[in-house]
């Protein structure tokens, strides 16, 4: 298949009946949770594109025009369709019906391939355990879990903590209450009001490969769910940890901020168990260099 063809195939899956009414079922035994619906699918996909076009940047030899435009944007479209037959097992389900749908479609073996792995691997557990297999992999698994907010919040969920966070002052909010099940996790998406992402690179680094940050900045309203909480609940403190491995494969760190405040990860931090802390700014006297003798650092 031509490029071109692989495209139209691509445009055409977003909109598939088939793939929808998946969806849609998927959804539905989610429903306990935050929205796995198509458009958290168009979310991902979104996000993967815009960070597929930053690596490309970067690095203009590591993502041929077949893995920037077909690869990336189906994996991540498809990541979490296999939610349609078991939640727990969405990665693996999730592979087998993108392999038969695409072989389906006479999608070129490799690519089918290609696709299926990234959706059998998207998930944070296997990026921990097992790491990042490729570039495309990277990007799809840090677009994925940076895309989390207010708007993935069920309506009746999001209601109900709206109110709550008029009750009470500041840490005493009633919306910090967890009143049902998968309450922390409510809480925690519906406190954050703006997501975005960006990759922040040292353009004066000449001498080797590109050094830099990928940071995702969070507006976070604390009335709702402190950051503390945020970055130790289980479930996003592995995404983050994810992140933090899929960043690396390009030489990158992984940093979050939240409300304007830089975090890094300090392994030392909580009594040696590690946490995300705000990063320490160093100022040093003007006209003097750190590395000179008679020069001091001064932290705050």
């Amino acid at each position: 298949m031509t490029l071109q063809e692989l495209i139209e195939f691509r445009d055409r899956m977003y909109r598939d009946p088939e793939l929808l009414a998946i969806y849609e079922q998927g959804d539905a035994n989610s429903h306990w949770q935050t929205r796995h619906d198509y458009q958290h699918g168009d979310e991902v996909t979104a996000l993967a594109r815009e960070l597929t076009g930053h690596i490309h940047r970067i690095f203009p030899e590591l993502l041929d025009e077949v893995t920037r435009e077909f690869v990336i944007p189906c994996a991540a479209w498809l990541h979490d369709i296999g939610r349609a037959i078991d939640i727990d097992r969405h990665d693996i389900e999730g592979a087998r019906l993108v392999n038969r749908y695409l072989k389906k479609h006479g999608i070129p073996q490799d690519l089918v391939q290609r696709i299926s792995r990234i959706v059998v691997h998207h998930r944070s557990g296997s990026v921990i355990k097992r790491g990042i297999k490729s570039p495309e992999h990277a990007i799809v698994v840090i677009a994925d879990k940076c895309i989390g907010d207010e708007n993935r919040v069920r309506e009746d969920k999001a209601f109900m903590l709206n109110i709550l966070k008029h009750i009470g002052i500041g840490k005493f909010s009633l919306a910090r209450r967890n009143f049902w099940y998968n309450a922390p996790h409510d809480r925690v998406n519906y406190a954050i009001k703006e997501a975005n992402l960006l990759v922040d690179v040292n353009e004066a680094d000449k001498a080797g490969p590109p050094s830099g940050e990928v940071v995702l900045k969070l507006r976070v309203d604390e009335r709702v769910a402190p950051i503390e909480e945020i970055v130790t609940l289980d479930w996003f403190a592995d995404s983050f940890f994810a992140c933090g491995k899929a960043s690396k494969y390009f030489g990158f760190s992984f940093r979050l901020e939240f409300n304007g405040v830089r975090h890094m990860w300090d392994k030392t931090a909580r009594k040696g168990h590690g946490g995300w802390v705000p990063m320490r700014t160093m100022h040093v006297p003007r006209g003097c260099e750190s590395h000179e003798e008679g020069c001091d650092e001064n932290r705050s």
